[in-house]
């Protein structure tokens, strides 16, 4: 263990938003460390929409803010006051001194703490010169350059100045193990947990639900472009005398889907409340579309189902495979009707059953995620650091040869 306490500096999704894998972990090392999180700095430039210019100014607005936000004893949060477009050296030397001026007076409060930058963003390579961190993690949680709503030519240039600054690479799906190696160092697998106490202290179920016929077959998450939405509208069709469940956001059109009388959406809801939500699920569901950025996908939802007890049927992800004898998998829409149907030949569940899924998620929690990433840093900092490449000019070239 390092002789000094650490100070983490977080850049990662706004804080609370959509709580992602490095908050949950940041929330158990926040009971030890001060940990600073720097809400999105966006991984895509803004396009000529009113949505995007709207949470722009949001963004504006935030950053005007002369205080962080505090959260009980959980992180202090920092709106950051930086350009979008970070694929540009000059932006990114722009962004890196403006928020370290924002940072200057929070880190004078822990002088004789070692700072440990860890970023779920690689734009936040621009801070690595501007806040000089005792140590940088890189903390990928999906392939960024393949997701939707991402700009990919902006991810690949920051994630190549990324991969080269961080001392290491923190990924939370085994495939990412292989595509994030760069130049000998290999990431740490560091997978998806659950809180199981958050999940286990449930109370009484939405009023709601007594209108809603049982089985009850649910999706929770956000509906959006990765969701299957014809597999959840054949599962619907398949089993009318069961519900179809939707709670989470929605962010694509789900017209036909809520044609269907044995389909309820919900809509969102705050992880606060989340587990009162879906504690009514018979069987819970992860129904993504196959495409390339599928295969690295490691759902938060899995154990999230799991500790509540639930079934679990799949599409076939690779970093589901280890959990096969809890989840369901299938590789098609047939295959994934079947399973549905073979699970509810059994319906209602065996209690005994629901406690040995129960116990499986106790073995994943947050805590021991969190563990890990404390006994990553504490090697980091026992080791010599070697010279890493400058954010100068020549960055962009250089991620661009690197590509070719």
């Amino acid at each position: 263990m390092t002789d000094r306490p650490y100070v983490f500096i977080a850049v990662g999704p706004d804080f609370g938003r959509h709580p992602c894998t490095l908050e949950h972990v940041l929330k158990v090392v926040a009971r030890k460390h001060p940990v600073i999180w720097i809400n999105s700095m966006a991984q895509r430039s803004p396009r000529w929409s009113w949505k995007d210019w709207a949470r722009v100014m949001q963004k504006v607005v935030a950053a005007l803010r002369p205080r962080p936000q505090e959260h009980g004893s959980g992180p202090l949060v920092v709106h950051p006051r930086a350009f979008p477009y970070h694929q540009f050296a000059a932006v990114r030397a722009v962004n890196g001194w403006l928020i370290e001026r924002q940072l200057r007076p929070i880190l004078a409060r822990f002088p004789d703490h070692k700072k440990i930058l860890v970023a779920t963003n690689p734009a936040a390579v621009a801070l690595v010169d501007s806040v000089c961190p005792h140590a940088t993690i890189y903390f990928c949680m999906d392939d960024y350059a393949r997701m939707a709503d991402s700009d990919s030519r902006l991810v690949e240039i920051c994630e190549r100045l990324m991969l080269a600054r961080a001392d290491a690479t923190v990924v939370t799906s085994k495939t990412l193990v292989d595509s994030k190696a760069y130049q000998g160092k290999t990431p740490i697998y560091i997978p998806q947990g659950v809180d199981i106490s958050h999940f286990a202290s449930v109370g009484d179920v939405p009023d709601i639900f007594a209108s809603i016929p049982r089985p009850i077959i649910g999706f929770q998450g956000i509906i959006g472009p990765r969701v299957d939405l014809l597999l959840l509208e054949k599962i619907a069709r398949r089993f009318p005398y069961a519900s179809l469940v939707m709670v989470g956001k929605e962010e694509v059109d789900i017209g036909r889907l809520r044609q269907l009388p044995n389909v309820y959406a919900l809509g969102e809801v705050r992880y606060s409340e989340l587990p009162l939500w879906i504690q009514a699920f018979d069987i819970g569901l992860v129904a993504y579309r196959y495409d390339g950025h599928t295969a690295s996908v490691n759902p938060l939802k899995l154990l999230e189902y799991l500790a509540l007890g639930q079934e679990v049927v799949s599409v076939d992800l690779p970093e589901l495979r280890q959990h096969r004898q809890y989840v369901h998998m299938a590789r098609d829409h047939d295959s994934y009707l079947l399973a549905i149907e073979r699970v509810l030949a059994r319906y209602p569940f065996s209690q005994t059953d629901r406690a040995l899924r129960r116990a499986y998620a106790a073995r994943h929690s947050w805590d021991e995620r969190a563990q890990r990433l404390l006994d990553l840093c504490d090697t980091l900092l026992h080791q010599t650091r070697a010279t890493a490449p400058s954010l100068s000019d020549t960055s962009d070239s250089r991620a661009r040869g690197t590509r070719a």
